[in-house]
Order: C-alpha cells, then structure tokens, then sequence
C-alpha cells in the first residue's frame, strides 16, 4: 500500500476531532439533534482550517444508517462511500474548475433526481468564490427553494467576492485561524501516537510556520520527520525549514546592547551567505524580542502554553535584563515597520541594516519616575542654579513662592513709592538696552493689592523677580502662545507691593493692542496671578518716543482707544455677528 501522507492519515472523522472549531462543531451537532438543519450553508476561512472536512463530517452525519446523528458511525456503507469519495449522494465540485453558467445549469438540472441509498443529497462546492457572476444568478432561484432533502454546502477563503444575494440565502459559519499551542497539542499527540521522538521546541516551531492552519502543519511535519528520522529536534527543523538559528539572534540582541555596530552588520552578511530570507530573519528577530519582552513578565514563558526548554528560557531572562521593556516595544515597532517596507524595498538588504542600526543608536527609555527620582536625589544648590532656566519647576521644588523682599528691619514697612531695582536678567528678551532710558516708573495706585508685604516662609530662599517673570511667559507660551510672545515684547519695568509694570516699545503697538484687548487681558491677568501664588496687578502702557525723533506718531487707534469704547464697539449687534464669524477681534 502506498504512503499516506499525514494530513490525511490524521484528517478528522468526526466533529470532535476538528481542532480549534468549536463553535462551528458544537453548533451543527445541535441543529442535527433538533432536526433544524439548514438547505445551505456556506463555510469561510483561512486554507486547512477545516472547512471541507466539516463539510464531509456534516454529509456524513446525515446521511449515516444510524441518522441523522451528531456521532456517524463511520462503519456503514454510507459512511464508508462519503469517506473514500465515491458516493453518489455527496458530489464534491471544484469551484475553481467547474466556474462556467453551464456547469451550474448542468448541476441544475440533475439536482431533482432522488438520492440513492441515503436521505439527503449534498452538493459540496469548495472554493465557490471562483464562480462567474452569471453561475451565481443561474444557481440563485434553485439554491432558494431548492428540492426537499438538498443541501448546499460552500466552502471559500473569500466570503467577500460571494454576491450578497447568494451570502442572504445561506447560513455562515466563519472557521477561525487555529492558534500555534492547540497546533502544537496536536503535533505532540500524532508524534506520541507515531512513536516518533521530538523537541517541543523544534515542534513549537512548526506550528508557528503553520501561520493557523493544521493541514499546513501536518505537511511540515511530514517533511520534517523525513529529513530528521530518529529525532525532531529544534536545529533540524530550523535548517529543513529556512528558519535562522536562535544563536544568531541571541548574538545580535549581545551586540544591540553592547553598542557592538560591526557585530549588527556582520550578522545580515552572515544570514545571507546562509541562504537565509532577509523576511524570515526579521520575523524571527521579531519573535526574538516577544520572548524577551515576555521574559521580563514572571511566569510567562514556564506556562503550560508558552513553555520553552529550561536553558532556552534561562538565556532569555538573562537577556532581557539588559533591555527595559519600553526599549524592547519601541525594537518591535521599528522590526514591524520594516517587515511592512520590505516587500517595496529594491534593496532589501540595507533596510535590514538600517532598521539594526536604529535599534542599536535608540535611547534608552527613562521613566517619568526616574526622572523625579534624580531629581530629588540632586543637592539643593543644584536646584537653585536651575531656576533661572525654568522657573517653574525651581517653584515647585521650593514650595509656596516666596513673596519678594521688602521687609525692613525692625519690623517697618516701607513706604509705598519704593521701588526694586529691575536686575539685567528680568529684561524681556528682545528688547534693547537702551530702552530703559525711557522707562519711567509709574507711580502706584490707591487700589494696589497690599499683598505683596513680605514675610520669608521658614526654609524658603527669595525668587529672583526676574526669573519669576521668565517662567511666567514660558508657561505662557506653551499655553497660549500667540499671547505669550507678544508678552515676551514688553520689558518689566518695575515691580511693586503686588503689582507689575511692563512696557512696550512704541513701535509695537499691534501687539500691545493685543496684550490690552480686554478678553486678552483678563487672560493674562488671571494666568499670572495664578502663576504668582497671590492676587498680582499687572500695569501694562507703551513707551513715549525719544525727543527729537521725526517720526510721525502711528500708534493705532486700539492703542489709544478707551477701553469702555472698545467693549461697546465688541457689544455692537453687526460688529458682533462679523467678530464670531471670522473669529476677529476689535482694535
């Protein structure tokens, strides 16, 4: 007797033998026990998933001697005729070579013909999909009210090319892909069953080649066990397969994390004298990485499931120490993109390279939490040299900001026209030296807040002024930063018991009406008091020119304009319909 290969050898015999199935099993075996089977189903999913063989297992369950029954006997004549296919009652139909209007009219006409020795005639179409549109309107009326005891039964890997009207007249049952452990269970049970010695490994292998189909599984092992013989273990199966050694991509992830650029190119150069495919080398360093990533998980690689060899999984966990497990997403996702680029690529080879070298020259991934951790662990003079950089970060590492020093001693206030000196680092950037000549101060106001007296919280150091001002137009910016650089224009020119001064050339005058438009202004108002920790009255006002200058006077209106005349003009019914229409304002 000739050889059977073992994708027949082992081809299901009943619904309980169809792996992975389950939900289309379990659901034909119960419209059988209540005799509420359908006149046309039709089967979807991935190649060698099951889908003519359920086909088969469904023919027969109707029409065994003992049925209809969930369980065919597979010893009647019935059963018997169907299995080895040469029954007269169950025609199987090569979709793909029988596509024409006149093999549907000719099927057509012999479908009214009794069944000879079992209760149903099965018309099984594998790969239906490949019908002509004009096969699918001749078989459209017959598959709707086709003859008592007639049942169609399709089968195809593209549900989507089925017309809707043939799909609507049909019940669907979508075969899922079958997942690399329960392929590997199986693979396990027909090698034990074989007496055939293996490596789960080597196994775990194959089922993953398999890509969700058992058949494809079965003929890998197949070729398999004839190369290897006596044992499958890991390293033949690689070599009969194309598959690159898990050695090469232990040694590459050794150089990625040494920083090691020869070592990374030499082992593209090494995978292509080996004959290797550069796809297969990148999905299997992409494997590579999913066990590292998973290696810093505990338990994930002992379980039943996911369970390598113990010095296989050893090696890993030891690997994965020398990688943090956002550097290890971040190399998944650079290997995808290349997956996904390499079939476009004319030179596949240097897109190998390059995607290595990005992984090697990536930066490390620091955590937010480090990241507060060393500042803490940094010396308090180390962050006080900082708070001229960024303000706000040295606030909040102080605490509550100091209010700034005006005390005297001996507990005197001092009087309210005392003004601070404005230090060269408050000086706004952008704005000349020699403008401060013409800043004036301003004399202060009854209405200004008292609350800028100054009493130094315990432990605190005072806040330069000047640094408090840049960190508040830094925040600014990064919140509104149209308002933020018109503000960074204007220089401060004093500030007071809770009041500041900020001047603007005369040359600005359309950021300064900016700055003063009273949505703005209120804005910025309630942000730097915020900023500040206390209630802060923010003066603004435009710089008179140098005498002796002979420019004419261009400041716009909005500059000079009164406040209350501007809000009236905002109110104005047509003014206000053309401002929320072009989001305009009024200057």
């Amino acid at each position: 007797m000739s050889y059977l290969v073992f994708a027949r050898k082992w081809r299901p015999k009943s619904f309980d033998d169809v792996v992975g199935q389950e939900h289309v099993t379990r659901t034909l075996k119960k419209a059988i026990e209540k005799d509420r089977v359908a006149h046309a189903y039709v089967f979807t999913g991935t190649r060698g998933v099951g889908k003519t063989t359920t086909a088969r297992i469904l023919a027969r369950a109707l029409n065994c001697e003992k049925g209809p029954t969930p369980d065919p006997c597979g010893e009647c004549e019935t059963c018997r005729t169907i299995m080895n296919g040469s029954s007269f009652d169950v025609l199987e139909i090569d979709g793909a070579s029988n596509n024409s209007v006149e093999d549907i009219r000719e099927l057509r006409d012999n479908i009214n013909y009794s069944s000879m020795s079992g209760k149903h005639r099965i018309y099984v179409i594998d790969e239906v999909h490949m019908l002509s549109k004009s096969a699918f309107n001749a078989l459209l009326k017959t598959l709707e009210e086709p003859p008592k005891n007639v049942i169609f039964i399709f089968a195809t890997t593209e549900p989507r090319r089925i017309p809707e009207t043939i799909m609507s007249r049909c019940q669907r049952y979508d075969f899922r892909r079958i997942s690399p452990e329960r392929i590997l269970a199986q693979l396990e049970k027909i090698c034990s069953s074989e007496k055939i010695a293996f490596d789960r490994s080597g196994l775990l292998l194959i089922a993953r080649k398999a890509d969700g189909s058992m058949r494809d599984a079965l003929s890998l092992l197949d070729q398999v066990y004839s190369f290897c013989r006596d044992n499958i273990d890991e390293k033949e199966v690689r070599s009969v397969l194309g598959l690159v050694e898990s050695e090469v991509y232990v040694s590459l992830m050794d150089a990625i994390a040494g920083k090691n650029v020869e070592q990374v190119l030499a082992a593209v150069h090494e995978a292509l004298l080996k004959g290797y495919d550069l796809h297969e080398f990148l999905v299997g360093l992409e494997e590579h990485v999913r066990n590292l990533l998973f290696a810093r998980i505990p338990g994930v690689l002992e379980n039943e499931e996911r369970r390598l060899q113990a010095d296989i999984t050893k090696q890993l966990i030891e690997q994965s120490n020398r990688f943090a497990e956002g550097d290890l997403l971040r190399m998944s996702e650079l290997l995808r993109a290349a997956e996904r680029d390499l079939r476009w690529s004319s030179y596949p080879r240097f897109l190998v390279e390059v995607a290595l070298l990005k992984m090697l020259h990536m930066d490390s991934t620091v955590s937010v939490e480090q990241v507060l951790a060393s500042l803490r662990a940094a010396p308090p003079d180390a962050v006080s040299a900082s708070a001229g950089q960024d303000a706000a970060s040295a606030v909040k590492k102080k605490g509550p900001p100091a209010r700034v020093a005006y005390a005297v001693p001996g507990g005197e206030q001092p009087p309210a026209a005392v003004e601070e000196p404005l230090p060269p680092a408050a000086r706004s950037p952008g704005i000349p030296p020699e403008h401060d000549a013409d800043i004036t101060s301003r004399p202060p106001t009854d209405d200004t807040p008292e609350s800028f007296d100054v009493t130094e919280q315990s432990g605190a150091q005072p806040v330069e002024p000047g640094a408090m001002w840049r960190g508040f137009i830094e925040s600014l910016m990064r919140d509104r930063p149209n308002l933020g650089s018109f503000m960074s224009m204007g220089s401060v020119a004093s500030v007071r018991n809770g009041s500041v001064d900020l001047r603007f050339p005369a040359n600005l005058t359309f950021q300064f009406s900016q700055v003063t438009h009273r949505p703005n202004r209120e804005l910025i108002q309630k942000k730097l008091s915020e900023f500040w920790g206390r209630p802060v009255e923010l003066h603004m006002s435009m710089e008179t020119e140098k005498p002796g200058n002979d420019k004419e006077d261009k400041a716009p209106a909005a500059a000079s304009m009164p406040p209350s005349l501007e809000d009236d003009m905002a109110q104005e019914p047509i003014i206000k319909t053309v401002i929320e229409a072009f989001d305009g304002d009024v200057l």
